[in-house]
């Protein structure tokens, strides 16, 4: 297994309690839109084992192409043990990346793209967006739906400059305004769906996917192979709201 001792190298209040942790890039080290990392912070792997507390799952939220490797999150009340140690943090200190993999890259296959992501769920998704409008062939439009009820959304500045014909944010604090633009967007059935969010956010919108004959073939979530079935064949309802 590669592991990448990365230097961060910028810390960027993003507002809504979010920070971007920036870190430098090595030229072997290359990803692709919708990719994602272990990040550990140092230490992590000092001891006989590694210290599991202080390992977790983020998405990449940069491309190779802007020359630095980037994800965002949320600072909660009660934060985590990681949280903490990630949060004190500074410039020039180590961060360690090691499993990359990917499982939401863009599909080029003629189908317009419906992004849905709840509050910093849209790091995920910033890649993907940056990925289109560098090259949209193969992909009609993509349309993004970010949901956050303090209604402090991460990028808008930064992603409204992208909005044209083929590309459409929406910023939405609302489930119920939410839920009735996701009813216009799915007219269509035949687009593709991608879900980024709580688990409860995930399973809601899977709910009313296939509610609005939507294949599962065509809604993309960012969960290991073994996980998938909990979502898709689980028709609890939860709210996310």
């Amino acid at each position: 297994m590669i592991k990448y001792k990365l230097k961060i190298i910028d810390v960027i209040d993003e507002g809504n309690e979010s920070k971007t942790y920036l870190f430098e890039k090595p030229e072997d080290f290359s990803w692709e839109e919708g990719s994602h990392a272990h990040i550990g912070l140092s230490g992590f792997d000092l001891g006989e084992k590694p210290n599991k507390n202080w390992v977790r799952h983020m998405s990449i939220m940069t491309l190779p192409d802007e020359g630095k490797i980037g994800f965002t999150t949320r600072v909660k009340h009660n934060p985590s043990e990681f949280k903490r140690k990630l949060f004190s943090s500074s410039i020039g200190d180590d961060i360690t990346f090691f499993k990359l993999g990917s499982r939401m890259s863009l599909r080029r296959t003629g189908k317009t793209i419906v992004l849905l992501s709840m509050g910093v769920g849209i790091a995920t998704m910033r890649p993907l967006i940056r990925a289109y409008i560098k090259d949209k062939s193969d992909i009609p439009s993509v349309i993004s739906l970010n949901i956050d009820s303090s209604s402090d959304f991460v990028y808008q500045k930064e992603l409204d400059r992208f909005n044209d014909n083929h590309y459409k944010n929406y910023w939405i604090k609302s489930r119920t305004t939410f839920y009735k633009t996701l009813q216009l967007l799915t007219n269509s059935a035949d687009a593709i769906y991608y879900i980024v969010g709580s688990d409860s956010f995930i399973q809601e919108n899977i709910k009313y996917l296939k509610s609005a004959n939507v294949n599962k073939e065509n809604i993309v979530i960012d969960k290991k192979e073994e996980m998938q079935s909990m979502f898709f064949d689980n028709d609890e309802l939860f709210a996310f709201i």
